[in-house]
């Protein structure tokens, strides 16, 4: 499986990927924001983020096939921390592919980028995510109580993160 899965730079050409995936409700609500983006909207946060040096995003592919999206976000150049995020087109769910994009992201965070810390926020509900990240190291450094208006009702979400030595310490 390893082979099959690589990443590469978000491209101006993958915007029409990327309305495919920002428009579907059940992946959305884990990202806790809404769905059913325009495609100027998202044409217009890809032209933002792709003029900032504190943002890395990638397409997640499975030969020459599009199966999603990670980057790390707001990355602080000082403190060297960063938040990570994942997005699998539901087809692609439950294959072992995100477990490897997330340790692919983390190897990249603190070997290439020189990271200090990776850090995320993940609904505490979605059991799946917390087990790949807990798999690959992340702990729950703390919990977020009624902080997310997800389906008609606050839910909780848990901060997880995972630290350069850790990392170097179970790679």
């Amino acid at each position: 499986m390893d082979h099959e899965i690589w990443v590469r730079p978000l491209e101006k050409d993958d915007i029409p990927f990327m309305h495919k995936l920002y428009n579907q409700k059940s992946i959305m609500d884990y990202w806790f924001l809404e769905a059913y983006y325009p495609q100027d909207r998202i044409t217009s946060g890809y032209e933002q983020m792709k003029e900032s040096d504190r943002h890395r995003r990638f397409v997640i592919c499975k030969g020459d096939e599009n199966i999603g999206l990670t980057g790390l976000y707001d990355i602080e150049p000082i403190h060297r921390n960063t938040e990570f995020g994942i997005m699998m087109d539901p087809a692609y769910q439950g294959k072992g592919y995100a477990t490897k994009v997330t340790e692919m992201m983390a190897d990249y965070a603190f070997r290439i980028l020189n990271l200090h810390k990776v850090h995320l926020v993940v609904a505490k509900e979605n059991k799946k995510a917390i087990h790949i990240y807990e798999k690959i190291g992340y702990h729950i450094e703390g919990e977020m109580k009624e902080h997310f208006y997800i389906n008609g009702s606050y839910q909780d979400a848990y901060m997880m993160a995972i630290f350069q030595a850790e990392w170097d310490n179970n790679a």
